[in-house]
């Protein structure tokens, strides 16, 4: 099911049109299993096929990979028939090891890189990345140099618009009072098992911050298959996500395709994106994400994940709530 023009949106205060379903393109570098970059090539073709406009991505991704193959896939390709969301200040080595610098030369040199690889002179977001992690303490230069770097260059026509890409919450109702955001990333936060995005629309709406919906299938938990070993769900988790799914599977439905539809559909969030990587996945993910939502078995899944319902995992080894609202 193709995406057609009354499937784009405006996110907020950008003055971008995006699709309502975009591709998150970590999985394009390998992030959640082995996959070939002549596959990766060919989702992001698919994805252009089937309509769709946003592609998110980062250096952090794969160790850059995820970059430099969404930069293959796109090279040809008109630069107005695509909006590129991109992140800084994070990167990751081939080793898995994750580094964290939000200074001034650090985020200009993430730019630059980002735009060699993505084959291009512009780019549309650019989202302080995961400066939530290692227990905040990463909070006070990304605070005091990436946003302001981030800033300038929107000022010098580098980039169109300013994000942030973080997980607690507590730290987002901080980041919305203190930073002029033009969009942001709002992963793990409207899903089947996690609610909490609504706490944040007043502010959002307010300021007229788009919103980008991420990982409507949480981080895996709710694929119906084991998640990611990086995951930090631990094991009693892990096992009521297990048991949903088989709820799921007795009533017709797989667990995945019953999150997908139900975290595409809210109205207050209008842009959803969800990672893949290969065409007849990508397809199946379109079509799942059109498909009526069935409240009833919502409501009987958020049942048995009601003890794990909002529950805030411990990404980048940062506590939940350790990180005060306030400086």
């Amino acid at each position: 099911m193709n995406l057609t023009a009354e499937d784009r949106v405006m996110l907020g205060r950008t003055g971008l049109a995006v699709s309502r379903l975009g591709l998150g393109c970590s999985a394009l570098g390998g992030v959640f299993g082995a996959v070939t970059e002549s596959d990766a090539v060919d989702t992001v073709h698919a994805a252009l096929e089937a309509g769709m406009n946003l592609f998110d991505v980062a250096p952090a991704y794969a160790a850059t990979r995820s970059e430099r193959i969404l930069g293959a896939a796109l090279a040809g390709v008109d630069r107005a028939d695509y909006v590129l969301s991109t992140k800084a200040g994070k990167t990751t080595d081939e080793n898995g090891v994750d580094h964290f610098d939000y200074s001034e030369d650090a985020i200009r040199r993430s730019v630059g890189e980002s735009l060699e690889r993505l084959g291009t002179d512009r780019l549309d977001i650019v989202h302080l990345h995961d400066f939530d992690y290692q227990g905040g303490r990463h909070v006070h230069q990304a605070l005091g140099e990436g946003f302001p770097t981030l800033h300038a260059l929107k000022s010098e026509g580098v980039i169109a618009a300013v994000g942030a890409g973080i997980y607690a919450m507590e730290l987002w109702q901080r980041v919305l009072v203190e930073v002029d955001l033009d969009a942001i990333i709002l992963h793990n936060h409207h899903t089947l098992c996690d609610m909490r995005a609504f706490e944040l629309l007043p502010s959002t709406d307010a300021r007229g911050v788009g919103v980008i919906n991420a990982a409507p299938f949480a981080s895996g938990l709710l694929t119906g298959r084991p998640a990611p070993d990086w995951h930090p769900a631990p094991e009693e988790a892990r096992a009521l996500f297990a048991e949903a799914a088989a709820f799921c599977l007795e009533h017709g439905v797989e667990l995945p395709r019953l999150a997908l539809a139900f975290s595409s559909q809210e109205p207050r969030l209008p842009v959803t994106i969800f990672s893949c990587a290969d065409r007849a996945t990508l397809r199946r993910n379109l079509a799942w994400a059109r498909e009526s939502v069935d409240r009833l078995l919502v409501a009987r899944v958020q049942e048995l994940l009601r003890p794990v319902m909002n529950r805030q995992w411990a990404y980048g080894g940062t506590e939940p709530g350790s990180l005060t609202a306030t400086p």
